[in-house]
Parts: structure tokens; C-alpha cells; sequence
């Protein structure tokens, strides 16, 4: 009789440490993602989940607010032993692990705790995903790091443009000054300089003029400039006067 206590008793408790093994396994849903889950210091969260073959990617993305470190182990079987992926060896933060199933199986997924003195904890995001819900980079960020992002392209994005501008606006002003030497007709030349420049028989001088019109920035026809007046010429293009320079020879 006192045998058969015992071996009952040996059932009943193997039964309850079944039954709570069981019950502590949390379903996850294929590509809809558990979130607000909760790790605590050297803790281990389980979920099950019952996948079709293929490609599946396991992510937990934490909450940065918290310095939780995690590692995620993907097994056949309850207990564990039968491990087909692991997102990483040794101590530190493996939030991620893909593996392939050749036919629909449950796996089982561990979230462990897994700093080096299994002293961190913090809320997570888990979920499961096949190629086509793979979430990007962008679904990686925390609600709360919003507000830091908009405050901090509010105050950068503004003098980041203002840069792009002022060498824009820099790299124009070089452009303007930049000239190139013409041959100008002699009534171009301002009086005062007429008897102190030299001109061959062509009675023509040196000039310069902009590359380009400094109000619209045209390209300047050398071949047919249209002076105006005293070391001034017409753009072609705007109408209007370009001031030239002398070139003293």
C-alpha cells in the first residue's frame, strides 16, 4: 500500500510540473506580435507557436528606456532539447534568429535574460514572422523614441539645409566672379584708359568678363557679345548689363 502512495504521489506531481510547464508556454501568433512583455532579472519567457514550412524570422525588439540584454532559443519540443536556432553563444544582447522549417511543425521559443550578471530586465516586442512581414527599421523604434526623433530633426534638418544652401549660394558667388579674357572693341574702353592700354591694329583690347550672367546665370556667348556701353554687355539671355573688367597687358 505504501508503495502504491508513493507511486501515485510520484504521478500527481509529475502531472502538476507538467501542467505548469504547459500553462506557461504563451501562444505566439504568426507575423502579429506580442507586445508590453516583461522580462525580469535572470528570468526566461516561453511561447509556443504552430508555423507552416518555410522561412521564419523570431525578433524581440526592446524597449530602450531599459537595459535588457536577451537571447532567443527556438526548439522542437517542449523541453528544449531539441534546439534548431540559437540568436547567439556567451553572454550580451541577441534579439534576433531566423530558421527554416521543411514541414508545418509548434516550435517553442525561449527569451532568456542574458547579461553577464543576469542582473538586467525591461519590456520587449516578440513576434514571429515569415519573409513577407519582416518588419524594417523603422518598426524597431520605440513610440517613446519618437518624440526624441521629431525634437531632434526639428532642431537639425533646419541647419542642415541652411548649410546645403550657404555653399549653394557660395559656389554661385564663385561662379559670378569667375571670368574669362575677351577681345573688345576699342569703344568699350573707358576714356581715361585709352592712351595708357595697348591695342594692335585690330584696334581691339583685353577684357574680361563673367562666365556666366551673374542675374541668371547664363552661359556667356563670347562669340557675339552685344556691349552696351563703357565695359558693359548684355546677357543674351536676361537682358541684363554685365559689367567687364579691364586686363591691362
Amino acid at each position: 500500500m505504501d508503495r502504491q502512495l508513493i507511486v501515485l504521489g510520484i504521478l500527481l506531481v509529475s502531472m502538476f510540473l507538467l501542467t505548469g510547464t504547459v500553462s506557461a508556454q504563451d501562444d505566439l501568433v504568426a507575423n502579429s506580435p506580442r507586445t508590453d512583455e516583461y522580462l525580469s532579472s535572470g528570468s526566461t519567457n516561453d511561447y509556443v507557436s504552430d508555423l507552416e514550412a518555410g522561412h521564419w524570422t523570431v525578433v524581440a525588439y526592446l524597449d530602450s528606456w531599459y537595459d535588457l540584454e536577451v537571447k532567443i532559443t527556438v526548439s522542437l519540443d517542449i523541453s528544449g532539447s531539441n534546439i534548431i536556432a540559437v540568436s547567439g553563444s556567451g553572454t550580451g544582447n541577441y534579439p534576433g534568429v531566423d530558421f527554416t522549417l521543411n514541414s508545418s511543425s509548434t516550435v517553442y521559443i525561449a527569451v532568456s535574460e542574458n547579461s553577464v550578471y543576469h542582473d538586467t530586465s525591461g519590456y520587449y516586442e516578440i513576434g514571429i514572422y515569415d519573409d513577407s512581414h519582416v518588419p524594417g527599421l523603422l518598426a524597431s523604434i520605440n513610440p517613446d523614441d519618437w518624440f526624441i526623433i521629431i525634437i531632434l530633426a526639428i532642431i537639425f534638418i533646419p541647419i542642415c539645409v541652411g548649410g546645403i544652401v550657404g555653399r549653394r549660394n557660395e559656389s554661385k558667388g564663385r561662379e559670378s566672379y569667375e571670368s574669362i579674357a575677351v577681345e573688345a572693341p576699342i569703344h568699350v574702353i573707358p576714356d581715361e584708359y585709352k592712351e595708357s592700354v595697348r591695342y594692335d591694329g585690330s584696334e581691339t583690347t583685353t577684357v574680361r568678363l563673367p562666365l556666366k550672367c551673374p542675374s541668371c546665370g547664363g552661359e556667356v556667348s563670347y562669340e557675339s557679345v552685344d556691349w552696351v556701353g563703357p565695359l558693359e554687355a548684355k546677357c543674351g539671355y536676361c537682358g541684363a548689363t554685365m559689367r567687364a573688367t579691364l586686363e591691362r597687358l
